[in-house]
């Protein structure tokens, strides 16, 4: 047995250890969101870049940074472009409670 031959079954062996640890990624919103993940993810992310940007952020009571998070989500779901993301009241206080918790 040869020093590659000994390279190539490490390989096997830990490529095999890999596929037993495969972890699905769960989302904490429904299912029937899953198509459009994307573009709730893209919210998020420019929720977060505003809040990071708003440097008087923390003087608001959080009652008052929950309904700011509300408003910009309805705004950004009031768009064509993203027409197709329809969200109950419940995914909505999901997305406001994660972008809170992130903060």
């Amino acid at each position: 047995m040869g020093l590659s031959d000994r390279f190539k079954d490490e390989k096997k062996k830990s490529s095999d250890k890999k596929s037993d640890k495969k972890v699905e990624k769960k989302s904490a919103y429904p299912s029937h969101i899953q198509a459009d993940l994307e573009m709730l993810e893209d919210i998020e992310c420019m929720v977060l870049n505003k809040i990071a940007y708003t440097p008087v952020w923390f003087e608001f009571t959080e009652d008052e940074q929950k309904k700011l998070i509300r408003a910009y989500l309805n705004a950004r779901l009031a768009l064509p472009e993203n027409a197709a993301l329809i969200l109950t009241e419940a995914e909505k206080d999901i997305f406001v409670t994660r972008i809170l918790a992130s903060v």
